[in-house]
């Protein structure tokens, strides 16, 4: 019989196997190199919260009027940080220190609930963990779930591996930790593991009694929803089954990405070993169970006429969705390649990130220089993605069929992120940001009063604007627009507004006048 050669790959993992504890450390260091690779370390809404961290300071040294610090008990654990690192440190030492805490607390966390769900490290799988850790969800600056999802991960991998008793007290800091920075992983994790505990508790034969049990339950807390307030639900709910969604961002490359997520899967799926042992395990239940909330929940819910609505709850559940997935294929028997494949997919994707942060730093740049020019205190709007879209609706045209469902896949699928929010950060410390949503929501730390100077106070107004229907009003000047005018980041230009006018009449330099 012969022998295979070990690979250079096997060998290197065998000689890191002997520095066990020197694992962690390699993989975390190297975790955290996007989080410094670039000027900026995302380009959506962490570039908001470290905005109105610098609100806050304002706010406290009584510096502007019109807004003020609630008292709310959750979603504030991220911009609390972030308000007191940007007072040590500044704000670029601020974004990479929070941004790395983060990282480290869900790839960690999910990576050990993996590996208790297996009974030992699970490296192989670490890339793909990578992947779900610099996601959509961390991509869109979801920062105060974001920290939420990873303690709750902490928490589910301790009770996974013990009973709940009284040495599993010292989680609940953790817990309330997670509750305080958002509910919605408290409340996932407080459904699974009772499913969990209760699977361990019965008979066998009354588990698929259970399960259906969980689905109804599921499908009540639907309606009772539904019936109470305004929601929303779209088919694009089903593209986050499987958590590879987390890996749709901007682009072709990140579709790739995706489909080496999904055939990884369905060639683990399709070993002898997992063919139902892994279809029908604990993992994979709570796995259904969490897929069922994906799929039934609705995406948007507004508890108000006039309010913000809680939205995106599919494609953040999706991220437990991943992680449960790579659970269930943990327990797989490791074979040579596994890792290899994960690694050069995880290449692949943070190539197409490196790309894509290293264009919103360069749109940041040309914003700030615009802003500078203005004197301080000034208001700034930025309608930045405004080309974008009319540019892809051009090529639309002039393309084929197959060239316009190629773009409509493109469109639907990878253009999840915008540079709207970059302008917070060309902003900070010099101008105001007119179009900042946090302080309308009434969702965040910050609120704002109704006719503010620094702010649009009315969550309608901010709508508005968004929709590039909102008309500019006296109290609203002096105010400035930052229009693309171009396909490249830096392609744009700073225009006054008007009374009476609306960001739908700005055009740039060339193009048809305003009417």
């Amino acid at each position: 019989m012969k022998v295979r050669e070990p690979s250079s790959l096997d060998y290197l993992l065998t000689k890191l196997s002997s520095f066990c504890w020197l694992r962690p450390i390699l993989v975390s260091v190297i975790l955290v190199i996007p989080c410094f690779w670039q000027p900026i370390v995302s380009g959506v809404d962490l570039q908001s919260h470290l905005y109105n961290a610098w609100l806050a300071k304002l706010i406290l040294h009584g510096d502007i009027h019109g807004l003020w610090i609630s008292h709310q008990s959750t979603n504030i654990v991220v911009d609390i940080l972030l308000f007191w690192v940007m007072k040590y440190f500044g704000v670029s030492a601020a974004e990479r220190i929070i941004a790395s805490a983060l990282v480290l607390v869900f790839f960690w966390g999910a990576f050990h609930f993996i590996s208790a769900v297996r009974g030992s490290a699970a490296y192989w799988l670490a890339p793909w963990v990578a992947v779900l850790t610099y996601g959509f969800t961390f991509q869109m600056g979801l920062l105060n779930y974001y920290l939420s999802c990873g303690l709750v991960l902490w928490i589910f991998a301790i009770l996974w591996r013990r009973r709940v008793g009284w040495q599993t007290l010292w989680t609940v800091p953790l817990f309330v930790l997670a509750y305080l920075a958002h509910p919605l992983p408290v409340l996932w994790l407080l459904g699974a593991a009772a499913y969990c505990w209760l699977v361990q508790k019965i008979h066998q034969r009354f588990r698929p009694f259970l399960f259906g049990g969980g689905v109804a339950v599921i499908l009540l807390f639907r309606c009772c929803i539904a019936a109470r307030y305004g929601t929303h639900w779209s088919h694009g709910q089903f593209k986050c089954l499987t958590g590879a969604d987390q890996a749709l961002l901007r682009g072709w490359a990140y579709l790739l990405v995706t489909a080496g997520f999904l055939l990884f899967s369905a060639v683990l799926l399709c070993q002898p070993e997992n063919r139902w042992r892994a279809l029908k395990s604990l993992p994979a239940q709570v796995y259904y169970l969490t897929v069922l909330v994906v799929v039934a929940m609705p995406s948007t819910v507004r508890t108000s006429a006039g309010g913000a609505e809680a939205s995106l709850i599919a494609d953040r559940v999706s991220l437990f969705s991943g992680v449960l997935l790579l659970a269930v294929l943990s327990r797989s028997n490791y074979r040579r390649g596994y890792l290899g494949a994960g690694l050069l997919t995880a290449a692949i994707f943070f190539g197409a990130l490196f790309c894509d942060i290293r264009s919103d730093a360069i749109a940041e740049a040309k914003m700030e220089r615009l802003v500078e020019t203005l004197p301080a205190g000034e208001r700034v709007i930025a309608l930045a993605d405004r080309a974008d879209s009319n540019a892809s609706g051009n090529s639309m045209a002039k393309e084929g069929t197959l060239g316009h469902l190629a773009m409509r896949i493109l469109d639907h699928c990878c253009k999840r992120l915008n540079e709207t929010h970059l302008i917070s950060r060309a902003c900070l410390g010099h101008c105001f940001d007119y179009m900042n949503y946090e302080p309308s929501t009434g969702q965040f730390r910050i609120h704002a009063a109704p006719e503010n100077p620094v702010v649009l106070g009315e969550y309608a107004e901010f709508t508005a604007m968004k929709s590039r229907g909102y008309v500019v009003k006296a109290r609203d000047l002096p105010l400035y627009a930052l229009i693309k005018c171009g396909p490249e980041p830096g392609d744009m230009i700073m225009l006054p507004m008007e009374i009476g006018e609306t960001p739908a009449m700005l055009a740039c330099p060339g193009a048809p006048a305003r009417r």
